[in-house]
């Protein structure tokens, strides 16, 4: 049985109010497995721009894994919290991190230890745990399915910032987790529910 929990693990000002960035936990029969990692700290860019709140302390220290959904700095700032854990993200989210400037905070993608596992497509991490690429949000967003005795549940990240905007399946990303009728969680609401097509 995997129990899913959301954690509070930054909030960001942008289109003037603050927005909550959760990331999720995952009891796992394997260990705990911990979807996106918010922020531990910030920048002088980041805090003149998005006056960021970071949670460090609600991050569980010891886990079996990570799952990036992408590698933008409010999902992936707490990555560095897990040397030589496996980070399971898209190649092509990792590369453009990488190598695109002004993406993300490549020193909080790249640091001592980091252990990436890329994927390029739908993967297993774990029997019952699945990946699903849902690009839109960027080229290398991805989704994470969970069957669960209840059924089926989908982590979808910044797969859209609301159910309205998830509605209108405007991005390919979106439209495939409209497609599985599933329990979803978003980065930035505090509850699940199952996406309509039209909002």
């Amino acid at each position: 049985m995997h129990v899913i929990e959301a954690v509070l693990a930054a909030e960001v000002t942008a289109y003037g109010k603050l927005w909550p960035c959760y990331a999720w936990t995952i009891d796992h029969a394997d260990g705990l497995v911990l979807v996106d990692t918010g922020m531990i700290d910030s920048t002088p860019a980041i805090d003149s721009r998005w006056a960021p709140v970071p949670h460090p302390e609600t991050l569980p220290r010891e886990v079996l894994c990570v799952v990036n959904t992408h590698l933008h700095f409010d999902h992936c700032g707490g990555n560095r919290l897990y040397p030589d854990v496996p980070i399971h993200v898209q190649a092509r989210e990792l590369e453009t991190a990488r190598t695109r400037d002004g993406y993300t905070v490549r020193e909080w993608v790249d640091f001592d230890g980091a252990r990436y596992v890329e994927h390029d497509g739908e993967a297993t991490v774990l029997p019952g745990i699945r990946l699903l690429p849902t690009p839109g949000h960027t080229a290398g967003h991805q989704a994470v399915l969970l069957d669960t005795p209840d059924g089926l549940v989908v982590l979808a990240g910044d797969v859209a910032y609301s159910f309205r905007e998830l509605g209108l399946g405007a991005t390919e990303g979106q439209r495939r987790v409209l497609a599985l009728g599933a329990p979803t969680w978003l980065a930035h609401v505090a509850r699940p529910k199952v996406p309509l097509v039209g909002g």
